[in-house]
């Protein structure tokens, strides 16, 4: 029996749960976004920067504990290769929680792929728009006093009437 089984199997729970926590984050961020609710985005991005840090912490703390596995070299093997050697029990739990981390991993990165391209299409309609509204600004923008600003994802009003 793996003396740091429980510990291990912790660890691996939190993560699990981080992420359960980080895709709940991005649905509601994407809803944020569709909905143009911008100061509850912000809101989400700082909760998510949190699920970073701490998701962080639990990988590096995972690392250490499954640290003699390691080869000379300081590298680790596959996890199925970490736990073949443990009890049938332990090891199915093991890989249970840690195929659970593999899926939600795998919907939080297509959650925020699936965000980052809405992004771009949206931004750019939106310089094919000022393109078309405003032909002679080359993709320009100005102040109100005249002066050229980077309107690169910020918040842009127009008091133009066409």
């Amino acid at each position: 029996m793996d003396t740091n089984y429980k510990q291990k199997r912790q660890v691996l729970e939190q993560e699990s749960g981080i992420l359960d926590k980080i895709s709940d984050t991005q649905s509601a961020m994407r809803s944020a976004v569709t909905k143009r609710e911008w100061a509850d985005f912000e809101g989400l991005l700082l909760a998510m920067n949190g699920y970073k840090e701490q998701f962080e912490a639990l990988e590096k703390e995972r690392m250490e504990l499954f640290s003699d596995y390691m080869d000379g070299k300081g590298n680790t093997p596959r996890f199925y290769t970490l736990i073949a050697k443990l009890p049938e029990d332990e090891r199915r739990q093991l890989a249970d929680v840690y195929r659970k981390i593999k899926e939600r991993a795998l919907k939080v990165r297509l959650a925020n792929d699936s965000l980052a391209l809405y992004l771009e299409e949206a931004k750019a309609t939106l310089n094919t728009f000022m393109k078309a509204v405003f032909p002679t600004a080359n993709g320009n923008t100005y102040s109100r006093k005249g002066t050229k600003i980077e309107a690169d994802m910020c918040a842009l009003v127009i008091d133009h009437v066409l």
